[in-house]
């Protein structure tokens, strides 16, 4: 399985997500194509949580399936939060083969055309954990070397330590960005092209299949 997601840009009022993410399943040699949901961050002067809300798509040209995804937003009265509901269809016909609601933190439940019911709980699925390089192997501008300092402190409670070094990294970055434009040198990304509206790792997974 390989991944690619189109970069986060910041507009005036959300972060957004342009245009969409690919899925490579490099076993089954499939793209499937898809959106994402909006993020909503929930009782920020009490305890912040996220909430995903809209409309979601995920088409696979090859096997000739789509699915709708819908992640309802929790009504101001009552209701469940993080609940879904889904439908896959072949294109071709429309036929409605699988049905799913649920909490896609929690339990799912599928019904199929056939009569097939199965139910998934998400809370008991194993979690893959990331492997990365440590820090000291990491170039300067990788993520986690670059916040570490913003991390480690936001870990201890430490709100202002945390604000400084994430305020001093933004005055560089806007500093370097300066720089370059005087000296009209373009930002080259490292592992990255410009394709369309996003960008796509330079050497991915499927391309070697």
């Amino acid at each position: 399985m390989a991944c690619t997601t189109a970069v986060v840009n910041r507009s005036f009022c959300f972060p957004s997500c342009v245009p969409a993410g690919v899925l490579y399943l490099l076993e089954h040699d499939e793209e499937y194509v898809f959106t994402l949901p909006c993020a909503y961050a929930r009782s920020i002067l009490t305890v912040p949580w996220v909430e995903l809300g809209g409309k979601v798509t995920i088409n696979c040209a090859k096997s000739g399936y789509s699915a709708t995804v819908t992640f309802h937003t929790k009504p101001f009265y009552g209701g469940k939060v993080h609940r879904v509901t889904a439908e896959v269809k072949q294109n071709q016909t429309g036929h409605v083969v699988c049905k799913a609601q649920g909490e896609w933190n929690g339990v799912l439940e599928f019904t199929y055309s056939s009569g097939e019911n199965k139910v998934i709980d998400t809370s008991r699925l194993p979690i893959i954990k990331k492997k990365m390089r440590p820090l000291e192997k990491q170039g300067q501008y990788e993520s986690r070397r670059l916040w570490q300092h913003v991390t480690s402190s936001l870990k201890t409670g430490n709100m202002d330590a945390a604000t400084e070094h994430k305020h001093f990294l933004e005055e560089r970055q806007r500093s370097e960005s300066k720089q370059r434009t005087a000296n009209k040198t373009p930002w080259t990304p490292k592992f990255f092209v410009k394709e369309g509206e996003g960008w796509v790792y330079h050497n991915p997974l499927w391309k070697a299949h």
